[in-house]
């Protein structure tokens, strides 16, 4: 008897919801300097650290919920950190919104993501799937929000865009087994497995990228170029990616493809480093470099843990893995966020961005050794 097919209506509806979230709400994030100037750095970090709060402890509201609320509730958060910064900018209410979707997104993204490793066997090709929409809606969402002068206009556009996920979620199909109840003790278990913490330790280095987006190269693609059309290279380069890189997963192994896919960062990664040209397109090198091993990690970290996890815990093993995620979103902000207005601007800044990408690229060459570990220990597992 062959697999089941995996282009069930739980991920065309749940792809869909998160191609509508991430047009809008989800694409400005890389517009917050618009919004907020400077504080955007401490409100991201904020989110990201909430976010990982959150991956651990949201068995606990998971449970109370159940999962149609937890996934729309979970949406609805992304949109009101919009309202909240249409209504004001003050640093309390938007911390506050700021923490509150942090919960949002941990509750959203891991009952989605476990509601589609249950209803497939093909988890590469449906985690592939699910995270080309929702970067294809990142992608389009950020570049049609640079398009938009008016401060109002860019908040209620965001808003407006993201709208049709809430509507969307209302109609994915609830056949999700019960999970097991959030304890200590339990998500210990599940965290402490081998396979999970290779996992966990290849998500937390290889989203410094997104961090880094997000903060320091959002500034310098500004002064560079004018915009964030360098930035866009990221989100395209992982929505090309995405789906046939987690079909190769399924066939060949996802540790093989994710090997591959840190090494070929790292040489993008050099290249651009290295690049004595034009600015920007060296940093549209460097972005498309960057997303080929982010992207990839997050959709093969998600397909490994339907292989390697049951059902009934797979929305621990999904926390325990993608908390160190959030934890290497929130570090490049922290650093560029403390050391706004210390590093020399220019030309002078563009060396210094260099530097560290020479080391980001020494880092993932060793996440590179580390997949051969990870594909031993997910075989044993």
């Amino acid at each position: 008897m062959g697999k089941r097919p995996f282009l069930v209506p739980e991920l065309w509806l749940l792809s869909g919801a998160f191609f509508f979230i991430f047009l809008g709400p989800g694409a400005l994030q890389q517009h917050l300097d618009r919004v907020l100037g400077g504080k955007r750095f401490a409100v991201l970090a904020a989110v990201y650290l909430s976010f990982a709060f959150w991956r651990v402890f949201v068995g606990v509201t998971l449970r109370a919920l159940g999962g149609f609320l937890s996934e729309l509730l979970g949406a609805a958060t992304y949109l009101g950190f919009v309202a909240t910064l249409w209504l004001s900018t003050g640093w309390a209410p938007v911390l506050a919104a700021a923490v509150v979707w942090g919960w949002g997104a941990a509750s959203l993204w891991i009952t989605s993501q476990a509601q589609l490793l249950d209803a497939t066997e093909r988890h590469g090709a449906s985690s592939g799937f699910f995270y080309a929409a929702l970067t294809a809606g990142q992608a389009l969402g950020v570049g049609l929000l640079g398009l938009i002068v008016s401060r109002d206009a860019l908040l209620l556009t965001s808003l407006a865009l993201g709208l049709p996920a809430l509507v969307l979620l209302c109609f994915v199909p609830r056949t999700a087994p019960r999970r097991e109840g959030f304890s200590f003790a339990a998500f210990w278990r599940v965290a402490r497995q081998r396979p999970i913490v290779l996992v966990g330790v290849i998500l937390l280095c290889s989203s410094l990228s997104y961090g880094i987006l997000l903060g320091v190269f959002s500034e310098l693609s500004r002064a560079t170029t004018g915009g964030q059309w360098p930035t866009v290279a990221f989100y395209v380069a992982r929505v090309a990616l995405c789906f046939p890189v987690g079909v190769l997963g399924d066939a060949l192994g996802q540790g093989r493809v994710l090997k591959v896919s840190f090494l070929l960062a790292a040489a993008g990664i050099v290249a651009a480093a290295l690049w004595r040209g034009s600015p920007g397109l060296s940093l549209t090198l460097c972005a498309g470099a960057m997303a080929t091993q982010n992207t990839l990690a997050q959709s093969g970290a998600m397909a490994l843990m339907g292989r390697v996890a049951p059902s009934e815990s797979r929305h621990l093993a999904l926390g325990a893995a993608f908390v160190w995620r959030d934890l290497g979103v929130v570090l490049p902000l922290f650093v560029a966020g403390a050391m706004r207005g210390l590093l020399p601007g220019g030309a002078a800044a563009a060396d210094v961005f260099r530097y560290a990408l020479l080391g980001f690229a020494a880092v993932f060459v060793a996440c590179a050794l580390m997949c051969d570990r990870l594909r031993l220990a997910a075989t044993r597992a």
